[in-house]
């Protein structure tokens, strides 16, 4: 009995190893599943969150657009969140690239060994997308510059308004006013505010005439006349006016860079107006 006692006492204890072992392999796997499982619930969500991220590449390019324009940085601000971004340095191609650009739309600005250039346009991103474009740089003539200048410090100063005129006269058949330039300058495309005692109203500026001449921009001392969405009266003060959220990167700059051709390109007459319209610029 007693052999057959210590017999059976070994079988038992090999059933027992086997059985802890084929348990120990059935944890392991189940772990092992369990991980691969979770990683595949997740993997999604991360690479959803890698690809939500588009990109900006294009050229920077003289102002006959076609000569590269080499060690340029380009500026970007998200008009939403306010978040900065800059681009590589341009190459010998004026060639550069953002990555990592979150989905929105974004004012710029150009820095270059010539100085700064400011833009009025915008450039829209889109997840999981690159976004292709090319700018043109245009320096301002030096009157142009000042008086630019002029009225961007102003707009700084006073909560994106800079009061570049007046109204001096205004034809009811014609629906145009006359509005003597008292300081910078007002051109085509600009937004602008007219304000007196019975009149406030904000319009883009459509067309400049001075004389007979069709101009695109009047210089202070300058008396273009301009059609205007609404009735004003002699007196009126016109102002210069930031769009909400495309505030310039730089007070000073030496010219404006303008959008010759992307995927991007949005007109910034899309933003729209509110009372009060704060300038920042970047230190």
């Amino acid at each position: 009995m007693c052999i057959l006692e210590l017999i059976f006492k070994r079988v038992k204890a090999r059933r027992l190893s086997m059985y802890r072992g084929v348990k120990g392999c059935i944890l392991s796997f189940c772990l092992i599943f369990a991980v691969f499982f979770c990683l595949s619930l997740f993997t999604p969500i991360l690479s959803a969150q890698t690809l939500e991220k588009g990109n900006l590449i294009g050229y920077v390019l003289d102002r006959d657009g076609k000569t590269p324009v080499p060690g340029a940085v380009i500026k970007v601000r998200n008009v939403t969140t306010g978040a900065v971004y800059e681009s590589t340095t341009s190459d010998s191609q004026g060639v550069f690239k953002i990555e990592g650009l979150s989905k929105g739309i974004y004012s710029f600005g150009i820095t270059t060994a010539l100085g700064d250039f400011n833009s009025n346009e915008l450039i829209g991103i889109l997840p999981n997308e690159t976004t292709k474009i090319s700018l043109s740089l245009n320096p301002y003539e030096s009157g142009i510059q000042s008086a630019v200048q002029e009225v961007l410090r102003d707009q700084a100063e006073n909560a994106g308004e800079s009061r570049i005129g007046r109204v001096v006269g205004y034809n009811p058949e014609t629906q145009e006013a006359e509005i003597f330039v008292e300081k910078g300058l007002i051109q085509v495309d600009d937004r602008i505010r007219i304000r007196g005692a019975a009149t406030n109203f904000y319009q883009d500026v459509g067309s400049l005439r001075i004389s007979q001449n069709q101009v695109r921009m009047a210089l202070a001392g300058e008396t273009p006349g301009m059609k205007v969405k609404s009735f004003v009266q002699a007196g009126d003060i016109v102002y210069i006016v930031c769009k909400k959220g495309v505030t310039p990167f730089f007070l000073t700059p030496c010219g404006i860079v303008g959008i010759l051709a992307g995927t991007g390109a949005i007109m910034a007459g899309i933003i729209t107006i509110t009372e009060k319209t704060p300038v920042s610029a970047i230190k």
